[in-house]
């Protein structure tokens, strides 16, 4: 579902045809002006079609034909939102990015999709990772095991240090003992 329905959609557009600017008729509404805007623009271009939702996946092919406009033409990627009817330009700006890393090839859509909960554990595995022996381990490893649990202990004694120093805590330990 969408927040913001066709008929609302329309309606403000009609509002901001007829305004003097269309950051008033944003402001009244508390609406985001560039949303407001691209909204207008999308009904000039490709009428009530351009304020639907768009749930689409574009091929590597089209996504290298929009950042090729883009570059051609100059183009904000809002203006080729409008021109080639995408939903958002957080799209294109992704493109261009996974262009600029790994060419026309990471354009391509990935399949592999991640699933929305991890899964649960069986078990048959148990809850904490299996630790190696101590003779197992690189001295590298060992000297990372040792840094991480310095610091750790570090943590704890400024976490108890804190405690201590709480007046909060130190009067309920008064108390506690005071009834003891």
């Amino acid at each position: 579902m969408t927040k913001y329905n066709l008929a609302l959609k329309q309606a403000l557009i009609e509002e901001c045809l007829s305004a003097p600017s269309i950051h008033e008729v944003a402001l009244k509404h508390d609406l985001s002006p560039s949303m407001l805007r691209r909204w207008v623009k999308g009904y000039e271009k490709h009428g009530a079609a351009g304020l639907n939702a768009k749930y689409s996946r574009y091929d590597a092919q089209f996504k290298l034909k929009v950042l090729q406009c883009i570059e051609q033409e100059g183009l904000s990627a809002q203006q080729a939102c409008i021109q080639f009817d995408i939903r958002g330009p957080s799209s294109i700006r992704q493109w261009k990015r996974l262009y600029d890393q790994g060419g026309v090839e990471a354009l391509h859509p990935h399949h592999t999709r991640e699933l929305s909960m991890p899964r649960k554990p069986s078990k048959k595995t148990s809850a904490s990772p299996p630790t190696a022996s101590d003779s197992d381990l690189t001295p590298e490893q060992m000297l990372e095991e040792l840094e991480y649990l310095r610091a750790e202990n570090a943590y704890l004694k400024k976490l108890d240090a804190l405690i201590q120093a709480d007046p909060r805590t130190a009067q309920a330990r008064k108390r506690r003992l005071s009834k003891d």
